[in-house]
């Protein structure tokens, strides 16, 4: 073999080995930087963790929070129910008694004037002291009907 094809053999291979000296940096590079980024993605790993235990920890709080908020919640509605059938009693009450008055006031002016004295008898018996004062503005209106009816 001729010295100078062994020489550009040589040349040749140690262009190759060069070559793959340089690629062989570049990939140690490269393994380094993902080495690097591998710690970075563990720690934002571990991060999301931290984070996603944070936020199951708050909706659990979150909905034991509603579950006894919508509890205080029903016994309220429950108790304004409660207080809406006792209302709807005494309306209706209230109704039947001013239905009665009115029956009661219509008889009185049908009647003869000898009726009057029952009238005045029971205006005076609601104003002696003995009797207990009206609790109720329907009461106060009731009582102040009859004198009105009395002085007329």
């Amino acid at each position: 073999m001729n010295p100078m094809v062994g020489l550009i053999f040589d040349v040749v291979i140690l262009a190759a080995l060069g070559a793959t000296i340089m690629y062989a940096r570049r990939l140690s590079e490269q393994f380094n930087k993902m080495q690097a980024d591998k710690q970075a993605f563990e720690q934002l790993i571990a991060a999301l963790n931290l984070a996603s235990s944070r936020a199951e920890g708050a909706i659990k709080a979150l909905k034991d929070a509603v579950l006894s908020g919508g509890d205080q919640l029903q016994d309220k509605v429950n108790k304004a129910r409660a207080l809406s059938d006792e209302l709807e009693i005494m309306i209706q009450a209230g109704d039947n008694l001013a239905e009665r008055l009115s029956g009661a006031a219509e008889n009185s002016r049908k009647k003869p004037q000898n009726s009057a004295p029952a009238l005045t008898a029971r205006a005076d018996m609601v104003e002696d002291d003995d009797t207990p004062q009206p609790r109720t503005r329907a009461e106060k209106e009731l009582l102040e009907a009859l004198k009105a009816k009395q002085q007329s």
